[in-house]
């Protein structure tokens, strides 16, 4: 099984997910690489360590903080996405995924967390090439499917 396939079937359970956001995703294959993509410390928000960055400078790192090791991730909406990566970034995700931008920012809402969540399990961000986060979250997901 495909790690983009994975990582689609573990945000789906991931718990709370819409059907039209299930839909969405099954569809857009590009846009979880993309987002995967973001999670690289070669990405253009730097990574890990950036994103969370970018969600503490847009008055959302309460939230970005949960999506850390153990316990419940607090959500953010499409907007919020959109506030904390920028709209030049949200506009070449969902254009690699040929998607309208707002489409792409309410599936990366529920996407990111549940990413970073699994990427992050002691509680640290740490800078991973696209290659560990294969590894990691397929590692992760291994026997899950």
């Amino acid at each position: 099984m495909s790690l983009l396939k994975s990582l689609t079937d573990m945000v789906l359970n991931a718990g709370g997910q819409k059907a039209g956001l299930a839909g969405m995703v099954m569809q857009n294959p590009k846009l979880m690489d993309a987002a995967m993509g973001l999670l690289s410390k070669d990405s253009p928000v730097g990574g890990v360590q950036g994103l969370l960055g970018n969600f503490q400078n847009a008055g959302l790192g309460d939230a970005a903080q949960s999506w850390l090791g153990d316990g419940a991730n607090k959500p953010v909406a499409g907007a919020d996405i959109e506030k904390a990566l920028g709209g030049n970034v949200v506009q070449d995700l969902a254009a690699k995924a040929d998607m309208a931008p707002s489409d792409a920012s309410n599936v990366l809402a529920e996407a990111l967390p549940a990413m970073i969540d699994k990427v992050t399990p002691k509680g640290e961000a740490e800078d991973m090439d696209f290659g560990s986060l294969q590894s990691m979250l397929g590692g992760f997901l291994k026997g899950k499917l």
